[in-house]
């Protein structure tokens, strides 16, 4: 890109970072005012709802006063609770008791057969008129009429409770009471309104800015939802002590209002920032045709700098471009000589690494050669006849350690690395019998020990694609690793160490080194697998970087976990399937084998 683009570019940045800036504050002010003004409206619409149905129930309970204290089917209810309690009061064979009874039935005759006009008259979906000395049912809606003659503890506890509203299953309903009392006797009128999609549409129509949402309802997508709750007590008489989950109502108001406002702020933001931007464009370009020109020769020096190719330049004037220049001409200076030691730096830096790694890596198989040797001469010197017998085992273990130290010299003296993994057919349980036998003269428990120090607990896996020297490299670090951790102190006996070997699904085999000792630092868990990480006194802290980097070259993970009881776990879990197969060596320089890679110059990192 060119200066003259760049400096209009960045000058029409600064103008649309301001505008922007500006923008975002104006927006922000703007935006928060009008929602606060929604939110008003929101709530004020919930409140009018509130209210509305307020005033509907005090209106219906007004009526409902007025019709206990005036109308003439209530009267004759009273007529017929003052009869049914005079025939409560004679004795079976007063000659007064028919006649009572029989103004008694005629009373509760005319009451049941007026209960649904007043009903009507009061616009009720239910009336109910009941004795209240013991909750007879005098009047009862149409679909409820088997209940009159009958007494009804609920209807009695519906007509003398407080609550505002009701619930019979899903369907709610406000409750009105009211009662009519003369010469002892007393009834209890109960009209229930029903709280359904035609009450609250009445109810929309009277506050107009909201709707009420049902079971069932979605809002649209332009909605506020509040909600409106209403207590409730259950009609039913087999709930338990009366109680009712609350009628919660869905207010829904449309944000249309502030969406269209919020729509409006945005198009005026937009174009006064496109403005902006447009002119510090202008402004720029104007500014980068003056500079440009004195500056291309330094441009052109400069993408050589670039490329590794530059030289200095020559320096005219006295002005701030021939300062540019000078500090230009110091800077190539500056850059070689850095580059140089950088060099000189990143092959020591490379060297060290690799010097350190293969100490780390040449004394892991030492341990069972050491132990191995100690064995043989312990034997030898007491003439024990199992010599013979130890001798095949504990040489062969020398000389496999043995090559295992000279692949391990020979990949770092020839890449200073890692090799990558050359997979062939293992068998994993071989492989872990393998690494216990290497330790297990080092690992010899006491006498009178429960269990061996080190012990192998393998299932049948069979074969997977794996590198087996790597494989046994990394099974011998968390070994070592663990016997260190569980080494007999101050006199007491050493702890146990468990290898297994286990499948782990179809497509992958585990393989678990666990121990009893101390487990691991927890300041040192998030660090456990960088190099040099490592708490050991004389440690490199390579073994577990290297281990986790043979993991994950072969496809797999490493990961710890402190075991419940306390000690470390570590587990490996390696795909069958192996690593991807390394690409073919170079043929113009081999891979050298064996002493005849111990005379040559390590390669510079």
């Amino acid at each position: 890109m060119q200066l003259r683009i760049r400096l209009t570019v960045a000058l029409a940045a600064i103008g649309l970072i301001t505008s922007l800036a500006v923008a975002v504050a104006v927006r922000g002010a703007l935006v928060a005012e009008e929602r606060t003004r929604f939110d008003g409206r929101v709530n004020s619409a919930v409140g009018d709802a509130r209210r509305a149905l307020e005033r509907h129930a005090a209106a219906d309970q007004g009526a409902l006063d007025r019709a206990c204290a005036n109308d003439p089917i209530v009267e004759r209810a009273l007529v017929a609770a003052r009869a049914r309690a005079d025939a409560d009061r004679l004795v079976d064979n007063d000659p007064d008791l028919p006649r009572v009874e029989l103004m008694a039935s005629q009373a509760r005759a005319a009451v049941a057969a007026g209960g649904n006009v007043v009903a009507g008259a009061l616009g009720a979906d239910e009336l109910w008129i009941v004795d209240a000395r013991d909750g007879f049912v005098l009047a009862a809606p149409k679909g409820e009429r088997a209940q009159i003659g009958l007494r009804s503890p609920g209807q009695l506890k519906l007509a003398t409770d407080r609550s505002q509203a009701v619930r019979r299953g899903d369907a709610a309903a406000l409750v009105f009471r009211c009662a009519r009392e003369e010469r002892g006797e007393a009834v209890l009128v109960t009209e229930l309104r029903r709280l359904d999609r035609a009450f609250f549409d009445r109810l929309a129509e009277e506050v107009r800015g909201f709707r009420v949402l049902f079971e069932g309802d979605v809002p649209r997508p332009d909605e506020v939802v509040r909600s409106l709750v209403v207590a409730t007590a259950a009609l039913d008489e087999s709930a338990k002590d009366g109680k009712a989950r609350p009628l919660e109502l869905k207010v829904a108001v449309s944000e249309a209002a502030v969406t269209s406002a919020i729509a409006r702020i945005d198009q005026v933001i937009v174009l006064a920032t496109l403005g902006a931007i447009l002119f510090g464009a202008a402004v720029g370009f104007a500014v980068a045709r003056r500079m440009v020109s004195p500056l291309g020769a330094l441009a052109s020096e400069a993408r050589k700098v670039a490329e590794g190719t530059a030289v200095p330049v020559e320096v005219r004037g006295r002005d701030e471009l021939a300062d540019l220049a000078v500090a230009f001409n110091s800077m190539l200076e500056d850059l070689e000589a850095t580059r140089r030691r950088l060099h000189a730096a990143e092959r020591v830096a490379a060297w060290r690494e690799a010097a350190r790694r293969i100490a780390h890596e040449i004394k892991n198989p030492l341990a069972p050669i050491r132990a191995s040797i100690e064995t043989l001469r312990r034997l030898r010197a007491r003439e024990d006849p199992a010599f013979d017998g130890y001798f095949d085992e504990a040489t062969t273990t020398v000389l496999q350690e043995v090559r295992r130290v000279a692949s391990i010299v020979d990949e770092f003296s020839r890449y200073a690395r890692i090799a990558p993994p050359r997979p062939t057919d293992v068998d994993p349980v071989d492989v872990g019998k393998h690494v216990v036998g290497l330790f297990a003269a080092e690992a010899q428990s006491k006498p009178g020990d429960a269990q061996p120090r080190l012990a192998l607990s393998a299932s049948p896996c069979g074969s997977i694609r794996a590198d087996r020297e790597q494989l046994v490299q990394v099974l011998v670090n968390l070994v070592k690793n663990a016997l260190e951790a569980t080494r007999p102190k101050d006199g007491k006996s050493g702890g146990h160490v468990r290898v297994e070997v286990e499948p782990a699904g179809p497509e992958a085999v585990r393989f678990v080194v666990r121990d009893d000792g101390p487990g691991v630092d927890p300041t040192m868990i998030a660090r456990l697998f960088e190099p040099y990480a490592t708490t050991k006194q004389g440690g490199t802290g390579l073994g577990l970087a290297i281990a986790q980097r043979i993991a994950v070259e072969h496809g797999g993970a490493i990961a710890y976990a402190r075991a419940p009881q306390g000690g470390a776990v570590f587990r490996v879990i390696l795909p069958r399937r192996g690593p991807q197969e390394p690409p073919p060596p170079d043929k113009m320089t081999p891979r050298p084998r064996g002493s005849e890679s111990a005379g040559e110059e390590p390669p510079a990192a």
